[in-house]
């Protein structure tokens, strides 16, 4: 199996869509970040990556970036539906509750960019705190009608982040 770009432009923007799509609201990121790519040009391209749950085979696409936006599932300890933003620092002090396996391997990735000096000049998490976890291959109901709201979230970051966004 190996990591699926959904675009591959070598930009210096990355957005990085994580979960196991297998355990329903789990996989909500790959969604997110499929849906991204289906909707929306970008401009300056930026490049979006549907990460799965490969851990520290995704330390290439993000080393020396100068933003990761990083979509995943979240264990904020809060109601389902939840919609929460971390930023640099607090990503990998939220992650250390671990809701999956991948936890391990994002906190992993970021630490591992740290060591090496090669982080991100500044990383983004948009998080959702899911309602199943339970084997199945859709997003709940709950999560699915929360999907424009995590999109608009991003769009905004993006918008601070100078990147224009159209409809396809």
């Amino acid at each position: 199996m190996s990591i699926r770009p959904v675009n591959n432009n070598e930009s210096d923007i990355v957005i990085l869509g994580l979960g196991n799509t297998l355990l329903m609201d789990e996989g909500v990121g790959v969604f997110v970040a499929n849906k991204l790519k289906d909707t929306y040009n970008f401009n300056p391209q930026i490049e979006i990556i549907d990460g799965g749950t490969f851990g520290l085979d995704l330390l290439p696409y993000i080393e020396n970036k100068e933003k990761v936006l990083i979509i995943d599932a979240v264990n904020f300890g809060r109601q389902s539906g939840y919609i929460g933003v971390l930023k640099n620092d607090e990503i990998v002090v939220q992650i250390n509750t671990k809701m999956s396996v991948h936890h391990i391997g994002l906190s992993d990735i970021i630490s591992a960019t740290k060591l090496r000096d090669t982080e991100p000049n500044e990383m983004v998490m948009v998080g959702i705190q899911p309602k199943s976890l339970d084997t199945g291959m859709e997003l709940t109901t709950e999560i699915r009608n929360k999907i424009d709201d995590i999109i608009k979230i991003i769009l905004t970051q993006l918008d601070k982040w100078n990147i224009e966004h159209t409809h396809k």
